[in-house]
């Protein structure tokens, strides 16, 4: 097993996932990037990022599925992820990580037609390229959480605070969500399965973006912030994203939303605050 994004958010649960169930992983991490966690637990790390695949291609011979959830953070990240599509496609069975927000605004489902926002309209002809071989698989994961958390990661930190929570345009928006271990799941399942086509990975959250905030801080301030910048369109995104063909396609049912599972994000977010050694 190949997986790109090891040390990343969603890429270090799906990888660890992965070897909880028995496989053996290669992880490509970049030089800077800390990797002893990874080495501690017996993956085998190459060094390098998503550009310099082609140069490894070699390293990718003997393994029989390629798992890519890293993107990068420069002027050349598109280029560099077509990069890794076309290469890994290639070399076996590939799992690439889109999103839902290449499906824009509204209700879909996993025959939906693409109508992605701006900032990943390049999504759609990657996904493209993915599946033009009738064997690789695309997950579009709802907007995760659970974990040290990602996009809401300032939320618990302003309610641990007693800062007020900020909620982008009105909240009265609900987002496609996903939580982080019931992704990883949905990954493991990918893969064992060989599941190829489109997969959704989004759980039964339904609620706005305010009743989300209230529950972090049940008691604190709520204050709503302009959206602004790249990410304002997909902050204020409303959808409503069905992953009914994927559960039975896969076995896969998520176990939590994210109004149900705020103990436990709380228990997780706090974890992620302690020093290791």
């Amino acid at each position: 097993m190949f997986i790109t994004g090891a040390t990343g958010y969603v890429g270090g649960a799906v990888a660890s996932a992965l070897f909880d169930r028995g496989h053996e992983i290669t992880a490509l991490v970049r030089p800077e990037s800390e990797a002893k966690g990874l080495r501690e637990r017996g993956v085998v790390i190459v060094a390098g990022d998503l550009a310099s695949l082609p140069e490894v291609a070699g390293t990718l011979k003997g393994h029989d599925a390629f798992v890519h959830t890293a993107f990068g953070r420069t002027r050349d990240a598109v280029a560099h992820d077509k990069t890794a599509v076309d290469v890994m496609s290639r070399a076996g069975f590939l799992v690439y990580t889109s999103g839902v927000w290449v499906l824009g605004p509204g209700a879909s489902n996993e025959s939906s037609p693409p109508n992605p926002i701006s900032l990943v309209a390049w999504r759609a002809g990657h996904e493209k390229m993915v599946l033009a071989s009738g064997r690789n698989a695309v997950v579009r994961p709802g907007c995760v959480y659970g974990g040290k958390q990602s996009l809401l990661a300032d939320w618990f930190a302003a309610a641990d605070q007693r800062r007020p929570v900020e909620v982008p345009g009105d909240g009265d928006n609900r987002w496609a969500m996903v939580n982080l271990h019931d992704l990883a799941d949905c990954y493991v399942r990918v893969v064992e399965q060989r599941a190829g086509g489109i997969c959704h990975a989004v759980d039964d959250t339904r609620s706005t973006l305010n009743e989300c905030a209230r529950a972090v801080a049940p008691s604190g301030k709520i204050e709503h912030v302009a959206a602004e910048g790249p990410m304002a369109a997909a902050l204020t995104l409303d959808q409503n994203v069905s992953s009914d063909a994927t559960r039975p396609k896969l076995g896969w049912t998520p176990r939590r939303t994210f109004i149900t599972s705020i103990d436990e994000q709380w228990r997780e977010w706090r974890a992620a605050l302690r020093p290791t050694d």
